[in-house]
């Protein structure tokens, strides 16, 4: 911990020693940028109101894959941040829930900013190709050798560790998933401060995403041929019984025995209440992002051993010879690739049609978006962009942009419901899993209230698939088959995600006549 005062050249030595951490750290070099300008602004915010000569601590921290800075200065409670209002309270609240706006809160005499920054990670895809194949080697040599030595490391090497890996994404998914919800919901602040504007955005993003899942469960149970299993119990009285589970009995059990749906339930009523209490639980609000940042931490740490729990999955297949699900996997990437580009397509011709623009130009102008996420899988890394094209090319008004974007970054998911459906009717059947009307709807149900859920961090598609697998029933020992076909449909799921909402949004800005449709439909120069 380093200490400075808050004098002009203090502040510049600080910002510039930042900014070489930061590059040191393995940071791009444009997000030490980003950080260190921002820092710049936040020193100078307390410089104008304690004055040069008060001093503030610089605090490093390295935890895994995140790197964060942390700023603290004694004195009265001054949020730098919240100067312009609870819109851009607001705003700012959605932004460090995806990392990319710092945080500030007051605790014990300390005004204390962290910012958050990411290094640039190996791909995963290529960690877990080179998995896979060390899995293949392995698992082949283990295959010649004598029975009980290969039995034997199975029996006590490669199941207990799964388990006891699945057993701590089981122990971290159920309140990850609860604060995640939570947090979003609290984020929003009270919807009166965006009024018409944040009703809207949210309404069309619930019903656009009902629609997406309903229409792409019904086409992917068609290119599956799914056949109903008619079962002997009722199917009124099963699907009955999965909305009545949804309501837990009380608080506590939810936690104890991992029920997702439960678990969403009760973060949606203790989200609400808590919006309506406001300023009176803002204690409450500041411990639970402090604990979400613990669970966050943990599930990032988790999910940074993917490969090697890849590994363990794909040895243990081999050696047992458990790897018919494998044979249809390709049939899974055919369908989910035509059904993510049917969807984009449809969408833009859709809104080119009723806005009276061109496709061709429509593409166009989405066009460094769309690239962007499907190059990086990350809709981070697309957001600058996004934003700039959104408001600059598209003609959405700036106030709907920045406020949208996050929204749309955290709760707009259509590709997670198209893949996790896909997933599950091929593990299914692979698996000779009786597919039931109960169980189309349970499907559906789960997938939609998980790509809600799952927060946009490293770890949140494990943590969906672990929680919709155990609602049907599909064996964990699919999870490898899983991890590894995800690593590839991420990329074009990205990229519908982050385009497909950046299109959507023109809808949401002609609702609110928010939309400069000259500068829509102006060719680009």
């Amino acid at each position: 911990m380093e200490q400075y005062s808050l004098s002009n050249n203090h502040i510049i030595q600080v910002c510039e020693k930042i900014e070489k951490f930061l590059v040191s750290t393995n940071v791009e070099r444009r997000e030490a940028l980003r950080i260190k300008l921002a820092l710049e602004e936040v020193l100078l915010e307390y410089q104008n109101a304690f004055g040069e000569n008060e001093n503030f601590t610089i605090k490093y921290i390295k935890r895994l894959s995140v790197i964060r800075v942390e700023v603290c200065i004694a004195g009265e409670t001054f949020d730098p941040f919240g100067k312009k209002g609870d819109e851009d309270e607001v705003i700012r609240g959605l932004l460090a829930g995806i990392g990319l706006a710092p945080v500030w809160n007051y605790k014990n005499g300390k005004n204390r900013i962290v910012f958050s920054a990411k290094k640039k990670p190996l791909s995963d895809t290529v960690k877990i190709v080179l998995a896979i194949g060390l899995a293949i080697v392995t698992g082949c040599i283990l295959n010649y050798m004598p029975e009980g030595i290969t039995a034997g490391i199975s029996q006590y090497l490669l199941t207990p560790v799964t388990d006891a890996f699945m057993g701590l994404i089981n122990a971290v998914a159920g309140p990850l998933i609860f604060l995640s919800v939570l947090g979003s919901i609290c984020s929003m602040g009270n919807m009166e401060t965006f009024g018409k504007i944040g009703s809207k955005t949210i309404k069309i993003i619930i019903s656009y995403m009902t629609v997406i899942g309903l229409v792409t469960t019904s086409l992917q149970c068609l290119l599956y041929r799914v056949r109903l299993d008619v079962g002997g119990d009722s199917n009124l009285s099963q699907v009955m019984d999965l909305v009545y589970d949804i309501i837990p009995s009380n608080l506590v059990e939810p936690f104890i025995s991992g029920n997702a749906l439960q678990l969403i339930f009760i973060a949606v009523m203790v989200g609400l209440a808590m919006l309506s209490l406001s300023s009176r639980v803002q204690s409450i609000f500041n411990l639970l992002e402090q604990i979400t940042e613990i669970i966050q931490t943990m599930m990032s740490g988790l999910s940074s051993l993917l490969p090697v729990l890849i590994f363990v999955l794909f040895t243990d297949m081999i050696v047992n010879g458990n790897v018919d699900a494998a044979k249809n996997l390709w049939k899974f990437l055919l369908v989910t690739i035509l059904i993510i580009a049917a969807y984009y397509t449809i969408n833009l011709l859709r809104i080119a049609f009723t806005k009276k623009v061109s496709p061709v130009l429509l593409f166009k102008k989405a066009w460094p978006t769309f690239v962007i996420a499907l190059t990086t899988a990350s809709s981070v890394a697309a957001f600058a962009t996004n934003t700039h094209d959104a408001t600059e090319k598209l003609g959405i008004d700036k106030k709907l942009t920045h406020f949208a974007i996050p929204l749309g970054q955290v709760l707009f998911m259509p590709d997670v419901l198209i893949t996790l459906f896909g997933m599950e009717i091929t593990f299914a059947t692979s698996c000779n899993i009786p597919i039931t009307v109960p169980w189309l709807i349970i499907a559906f149900v789960s997938n939609l209230l998980v790509a809600f859920a799952v927060p946009p961090i490293p770890g949140g598609m494990l943590m969906g698939l672990t929680i919709v697998f155990n609602q049907l029933g599909i064996p964990m020992e699919m999870m490898a088959l899983a991890l590894a076909i995800n690593a590839i449909t991420d990329f074009p799921g990205s990229a519908i995600n982050v385009s497909g909402w950046q299109l959507t949004m023109i809808d949401v800005a002609a609702s609110l006549d928010m939309l400069d449709k000259d500068v829509l439909r102006k060719e680009l120069s």
